[in-house]
């Protein structure tokens, strides 16, 4: 029997550095960021989730399922990934970020053939700027582990991917990672 997969974009962020209510629905090149990671992501599979942070409402058009932060507290995307792998009933989760654009239309294809061959949990793209860990695909298996990193104070999606049984996917093209924090970044890659 085939495993079962699902995207989640990540769109919880409180936006602070952008200076909006909402990046996800910022516009970029005529499109919301959101649209753009959903365009991308539907070439890949149709299971698409976006996680949120008590504002749902903002997403409502997308008519996508949507999943809440379990926590009130705003502390980060893996606030959403714990949420997520305790509330999705799937094997595997492909996390993405939602203000990256131009995520490669094979990401999830290259991140499973990683996890074969290194027999891991977890798989993470990496381009010259490092990882990119909010890129991650992750095992349900993973709960757990993450449960117990969160509560002892691990905010940081690096370090907790770094405990697990972990494969490094590499991508030549670092602009297909590319995100956006601020207006300026906006404007000079438009």
């Amino acid at each position: 029997m085939a495993e079962s997969l699902a995207v989640v974009i990540l769109a919880g962020g409180q936006s602070q550095r952008m200076g909006v209510k909402n990046k996800a629905l910022v516009l970029f090149q005529d499109k919301p960021f959101i649209q753009h990671v959903i365009d991308q992501m539907k070439l890949q599979t149709n299971n698409i989730y976006i996680n949120t942070h008590r504002n749902q409402d903002d997403f409502i058009n997308y008519k996508l399922p949507m999943i809440d932060d379990e926590f009130e507290n705003q502390e980060g995307p893996l606030v959403g990934m714990l949420t997520c792998l305790k509330k999705m009933n799937v094997d595997w989760i492909q996390f993405v970020p939602c203000d990256t654009p131009f995520l490669p239309l094979d990401l999830i294809n290259q991140l499973k053939k990683g996890i074969k061959i290194d027999h891991a949990l977890v798989a993470v793209p990496k381009t010259e700027d490092g990882l990119q860990s909010t890129c991650c695909l992750c095992h349900s298996s993973t709960l757990e582990n993450l449960i117990l990193f969160f509560n002892h104070g691990g905010r940081k999606i690096e370090d907790w991917i770094r405990q697990l049984p972990f494969s490094i996917v590499d991508f030549k093209d670092k602009k297909k990672f590319l995100n956006f924090n601020t207006e300026a970044e906006i404007y000079k890659n438009l």
